[in-house]
């Protein structure tokens, strides 16, 4: 790990003398109000307070740039104290044009990150190590191809057995059409394999006569899910100002161990641990309208509908007796997003609203969700 930002730094030290070297920073507070913090039917309000930083120093020319970079936030959460963490990541990004019209474009990075809670949360504590690349060419004045694999390994201070690596990918197409219509089509495969084994034993029983008893079987497996998901979405311009588009994605797992925290159900739901997005399938339909308003404010507003079929976790009542062998949920969510920048302050003042309905036959996941977020940033 040292040797390969040791080998960063050393590449951007000898990049100085020929590239304008810049230094950045942003910096962000956002406040969201939700009356269902943990998204299930307990139904517990909270606050939380996010304070984010994140500085870079870039080594430019006309055909490359490399950045190093760092970022961190701290997230407090007024009523459930003890949810309180931050987060600090360090690392580093490189882009480079291949050809005098531009038409490839290369993006590569790397980042180490650790998030730090308190409490009866620490078992979130966890460090990263994440890679990328990203391949964009132009094909020709209406297509556009995209590439993509990325990296990542996560370790888990208290819960090894959540412990994976996982590996991604897609590739995208974009078609700009006359009627000024753009096309998006994009196939993503994603591998996220757990560091520990599954063990299926037999235990020996000893014989009662004379010989041996029955020799122990043990074996081990490493579990693994692979999922796929199919996107495609139209974006169409209706008039001045004014733009919509759909999009529809599926998602399917071709192998399903996921593991889930709690051995009947958790107690937060959209989360890695309780609810990663590997442990269900399904069909998601969203529809965004996208308007600039006076005073070069842009308001969107985004319905979505999608059915998460889980994988091998049954449905329970409030009792955690089995009432289901599977859990399905219908998820509808609707979103007001408001938005104004001040580019000569480097100020933007965004403001959004979430409104969440989640139909499951599992009770302790059937809840509404109202969330409001403010946000302030600067860049420099």
């Amino acid at each position: 790990m040292r040797t390969a930002y040791l080998a960063i730094i050393m590449a951007t030290l000898a990049y100085h003398n020929v590239a304008l070297a810049q230094f950045s920073v942003e910096a962000t507070v956002t406040t969201l109000m939700d009356d269902n913090i943990n998204n299930n039917y307990l139904r517990v309000s909270d606050k939380v307070s996010e304070a984010a930083l994140k500085s870079g120093y870039d080594w430019e020319t006309e055909a490359s740039n490399i950045q190093l970079f760092y970022s961190g936030s701290l997230n407090y959460f007024s009523a459930t104290t003890e949810r309180t963490f931050h987060t600090h990541a360090f690392g580093g990004t490189y882009s480079y044009l291949f050809d005098e019209e531009n038409q490839t474009l290369l993006n590569a990075g790397g980042a180490y990150s650790m998030r730090r809670g308190r409490g009866d949360y620490t078992f979130y504590d966890n460090t990263q190590l994440s890679l990328y690349a990203n391949l964009k060419h132009s094909f020709a004045e209406r297509v556009m191809g995209r590439a993509n694999y990325s990296f990542r390994s996560v370790s888990f201070s208290e819960l090894s057995d959540f412990n994976y690596t996982e590996h991604y990918g897609f590739i995208q197409g974009t078609f700009f059409l006359p009627t000024r219509t753009t096309l998006i089509l994009e196939g993503d495969i994603g591998t996220k394999i757990y560091s520990t084994p599954n063990y299926d034993s037999t235990m020996q029983q000893p014989n009662q006569g004379k010989g041996k008893g029955r020799a122990q079987h043990i074996a081990a497996s490493a579990p693994s899910v692979t999922q796929f998901i199919g996107l495609a979405r139209i974006g169409q311009p209706i008039m001045e100002g004014t733009g919509l588009s759909l999009t529809t994605t599926y998602q399917a797992n071709l192998q399903k161990e996921s593991r889930y925290l709690s051995s009947e159900y958790g107690t937060i739901s959209d989360d890695e641990l309780f609810d990663d997005h590997y442990g269900y399938e399904g069909l998601q339909t969203s529809v965004t309208l996208t308007q600039l308003l006076p005073a070069a404010m842009q308001m969107k507003l985004t319905g979505s509908l999608q059915n998460r079929n889980y994988s091998e976790r049954p449905a329970y009542d409030l009792n955690g007796i089995q009432i289901a062998g599977t859990r399905e949920d219908t998820r509808k969510v609707l979103t007001l997003q408001l938005e104004k920048r001040f580019e000569s302050l480097g100020l933007s003042v965004g403001l959004s609203y979430d409104y969440i309905v989640n139909r499951s036959n599992d009770v302790f996941y059937d809840y509404t969700n109202s969330a409001l977020t403010a946000r302030l940033s600067y860049a420099y």
